[in-house]
């Protein structure tokens, strides 16, 4: 009699353990509480689902044990995940800092290769099938829907997914599930997520889209960092470089933190040559320095430039003094600004937190508290950065926990 494997949750590393398991001989069924399965690979990489990166690195993860990530990545890695997407007919494409994608550019086209292989291997998939209860009961594990339906299982893989991303499945049914079978929870909080500055000068660049460098600091460090573009919005700042830095902003706010985002402007030219450029536009001492700046930035940024350097927004090229000028080259290079509570979840790409990975083996995914449970994916307490980081690591753990079933295969 094959092993049978219930896989809750049919999201990215739910749909990888499924096809591993079914490979490995198993008898396997998914369980997925909504009406499709793969619902957030579906939004992933604004719609065209960035699957990896080339430069998958375990230090652009974080948590409460990083080195998880490590010995993850370790055994199933950037080269395994390609050799899979290809090898069931998705060829990637890669972009900008080794972002890699399905060459259709299209997130459709991964969760229909997917549905294909499950179909192909043999795995029942479920649908509107919220799992609400897991137990042991002797050597099997029993769990029970919402509809009270009961099924026993030799092993469950736990890969419900976090809290993060609401309309896309996002919720914290996972976590539950988790501290029935007794394992410790890590509270989440929203990652790779849009900050508010409540200052409300800094609401008037709404629209505006600049190359930007973004660093966070806090008592006299540097927390996080990145360049890119930045997208100032109705409520703060949005955008890649803005997403990259937003869980150290996140995080140190939740804790109490007083974190300063700071960001620069002019991240290619050094503070001397930003002055000697000022020292070349304001050569006309007639000229309104706003008006001036307006050859080098968007409307409206030299009035809130200006004005974050405690200049007149009406003061001109030949009133400026070398003090004057050098605060506002220090406002174009350091615009320092003060972060607002953390957005929602319904925002956030990936939630920080989740179930402690030590109680979790990284060479199996197996549960250390309760035999014959496996836990993958966004539920376990990493968490990486923008740009494939979080697929990389779903895809890894479901691979490991599907893979590892084939060891009790009978």
């Amino acid at each position: 009699m094959s092993k049978r494997v219930a896989v809750i949750g049919g999201g990215a590393s739910g749909l990888m353990a499924a096809c591993f398991a079914a490979e490995a001989g198993c008898s396997v069924a998914i369980f997925e509480k909504q009406g499709r399965l793969g619902r957030k690979i579906l939004v992933s990489g604004n719609g065209r689902c960035n699957i990896t990166n080339r430069f998958i690195d375990p230090a652009r993860y974080h948590g409460s044990n990083p080195r998880f990530a490590q010995e993850v990545l370790t055994r199933f890695g950037f080269e395994e995940t390609k050799a899979f997407f290809e090898s069931i007919g998705i060829p990637l494409v890669e972009e900008k800092k080794g972002r890699l994608f399905p060459a259709s550019l299209h997130a459709a086209t991964v969760v229909r290769f997917f549905e294909y292989e499950l179909l192909r291997r043999g795995v029942d998939v479920h649908l509107h099938r919220k799992v609400e209860h897991i137990s042991p009961k002797g050597n099997a594990i029993e769990i029970v829907t919402a509809g009270r339906e009961a099924y026993r299982v030799d092993a469950v893989i736990l890969a419900a997914g976090s809290c993060a991303h609401p309309p896309a499945g996002g919720s914290r049914s996972g976590y539950e599930l988790a501290l029935q079978a007794g394992h410790r929870v890590i509270e989440p909080f929203p990652a790779i997520i849009p900050i508010t500055i409540p200052m409300k000068d800094i609401h008037r660049l709404q629209g505006i889209k600049w190359q930007c460098g973004v660093r966070v600091e806090e008592n006299g460090k540097i927390t996080a960092s990145s360049q890119g573009e930045v997208l100032f919005t109705a409520y703060g700042i949005s955008g890649p470089a803005s997403l990259d830095v937003s869980r150290a902003v996140n995080e140190s706010v939740i804790k109490g933190g007083a974190p300063r985002i700071v960001i620069d402007c002019m991240p290619h030219r050094s503070h001397n040559e930003l002055d000697a450029i000022l020292s070349s536009l304001f050569a006309d001492p007639g000229k309104s320095v706003s008006f001036a700046l307006s050859s080098l930035l968007r409307h409206p940024m030299p009035d809130v430039l200006l004005s974050r350097a405690s200049l007149s927004k009406g003061v001109t090229a030949g009133e400026m003094t070398p003090d004057m000028r050098r605060r506002l080259v220090g406002a174009i290079k350091g615009l320092s600004l003060e972060p607002g509570a953390p957005r929602g979840f319904n925002e956030a790409v990936v939630a920080a937190g989740g179930v402690d990975v030590s109680e979790v083996n990284p060479a199996t995914m197996a549960s250390r508290i309760m035999p014959g449970l496996y836990l993958t994916g966004e539920l376990l307490d990493i968490d990486g950065d923008s740009g494939g980081y979080n697929l990389q690591f779903a895809w890894s753990t479901g691979a490991i926990a599907g893979t590892a079933q084939a060891a009790t295969v009978s």
